[in-house]
């Protein structure tokens, strides 16, 4: 009986990991393309806080929120390029190959 179970949990995991890698090769490109117009507008947006920017508060509120923009870049980066590799890295820990 273990067997059994152990063999469905398989064949379920298996399913799992093989329509999170259909889901990740078929949206990628749009995930990609929607994360870079976020920040090509939030960026422009920075740009004119800081361009329109005549007190000193004003313009420390402009730098950290380029110093946010920079780290949210970084954080989007490290997900999208992690989230794959997780994906395959869970695979071959729970013994399927992916």
């Amino acid at each position: 009986m273990k067997f059994l179970a152990e063999a469905t949990l398989n064949e379920s995991l298996q399913g799992i990991i093989t329509k999170l890698n259909e889901l990740m090769n078929s949206f990628w490109i749009y995930i990609v393309m929607a994360l870079a117009a976020v920040v090509v507008v939030w960026g422009a947006y920075v740009g004119i806080k800081i361009a329109i920017a005549h007190r000193n508060e004003e313009k420390i509120n402009a730098r950290d929120m380029i110093k946010n923009l920079i780290i949210g870049i970084v954080i989007i980066f490290v997900v999208a390029m992690g989230a794959p590799l997780l994906i395959k890295g869970l695979a071959s820990w729970v013994g399927i190959g992916a």
